[in-house]
């Protein structure tokens, strides 16, 4: 029996040859969904220097690839489909080049019987049958995170811990599904913590919703999830604009406190002859700062377990830039100057002793 040529090497008279052995290649992989694929490739390109906004191709044009029928096929995409899948370079080129072969080359081919596994007839159809399995992973995600803020709730309601620790999952839902995600995912903490603590929890849900306004926004609009600086100062103006609604709240509705471990510093700072409003506020920052990046650097190590099954975006960019922190500060001569050199411990000075060859008139001729 003769075996069969790689797909790769295989020469190709249609494009229907093409996305057939595509389909091979794409279920020997594990069956990767078509979004997933659409990832990928913006991922490598990401890391070739092109711009996230303009990185990701449509998901349609890359299910086109996969479909019988088609007149033209653009090669590169062939080629970066095939990458993804797990060819190597020098396969990918293969690919590119049975592309340039078929175009050169067309001929009628008839349509293959569709199988059992066969994909839907047009791209609209395709997009429609993957999205049921995407809201369904949404639809975890969001009570996921429901789950998560009401555990951190109810440890600082038990363990009286200075921090608030309710946020976690807006933040996660904000940055990953969105500004208006997030405010669903806040209120709903809030409306069970009624039963956890008492009716106070109900009203500080605005401070829930800032938090993933800022957040969603942050990341999306102002694109604050590119680099861990900026990620870092999107915590930082997510915990500034929570403590000014938050502050707001205490002083307006409830005299300043509703019982909670962070009081203590409103009571030093209003013993200290500030008014009731700064002392609130001023509490409230310094604890809402350290909740806020505490829970950024749990919401990142958080994001890295959720883009395996829902797409995060920006962060390939984030991750990237987070290891390169990680190795500048494992090796600080790489962050220096290019006038900078390592340091060195200086050389011992090693003092002379009396000549015994010189007689001291001598000696003491040289002094001046």
């Amino acid at each position: 029996m003769i075996d069969e040529p790689p797909a790769a090497e295989r020469p190709a008279s249609s494009y229907d040859e093409i996305a057939h052995d595509l389909q091979v290649l794409r279920f020997a992989a594990g069956d990767i969904s078509y979004a997933e694929i659409v990832r990928r490739i913006a991922a490598h390109r990401e890391l070739g220097g092109v711009d996230a906004g303009n990185a990701r191709p449509a998901r349609t044009t890359v299910y086109d690839a996969f479909r019988t029928g088609r007149t033209r096929v653009n090669p590169q995409l062939v080629g970066e489909i095939a990458r993804v899948l797990g060819a190597s370079e020098a396969e990918v080129a293969q690919w590119e080049h049975r592309c340039l072969h078929a175009r050169r080359n067309p001929r009628e081919v008839p349509a293959a019987m569709p199988d059992a596994e066969a994909e839907p007839a047009t791209p609209q159809s395709a997009v429609a049958e993957a999205a049921v399995p995407a809201r369904r992973r949404k639809l975890m995600l969001l009570l996921a995170c429901v789950c998560l803020n009401v555990l951190g709730f109810t440890l600082v309601a038990w363990l009286g811990l200075p921090l608030y620790f309710d946020m976690v999952g807006t933040a996660i839902v904000a940055i990953v599904l969105g500004p208006w995600a997030g405010v669903a995912v806040g209120l709903t903490t809030n409306a069970i913590g009624l039963a956890i603590t008492d009716s106070s929890s109900i009203a500080f849900a605005l401070v829930n919703i800032a938090g993933a306004l800022v957040w969603g926004y942050g990341a999306r609009r102002l694109r604050l999830c590119q680099t861990f600086p900026r990620y870092v100062l999107l915590n930082v103006l997510v915990a500034l604009s929570c403590s000014l609604v938050a502050s707001a709240l205490l002083v307006l509705l409830f005299n300043g406190g509703t019982g909670h471990a962070s009081e203590s510093t409103t009571r030093n700072l209003a013993a200290m002859g500030n008014s009731l409003y700064l002392a609130v506020l001023g509490s409230n920052l310094v604890h809402s700062l350290a909740d806020k990046l505490l829970t950024g650097f749990v919401v990142l190590g958080a994001l890295g377990a959720v883009r395996r099954w829902i797409e995060v975006p920006f962060y390939e960019a984030l991750s990237t830039d987070v290891k390169l922190l990680l190795k500048a500060v494992g090796d600080p001569a790489r962050n220096a100057g290019p006038g900078s050199r390592r340091w060195q411990a200086p050389l011992p000075v090693r003092v002379a002793g009396p000549d015994p060859g010189r007689n001291e008139s001598e000696s003491t001729a040289d002094k001046p």
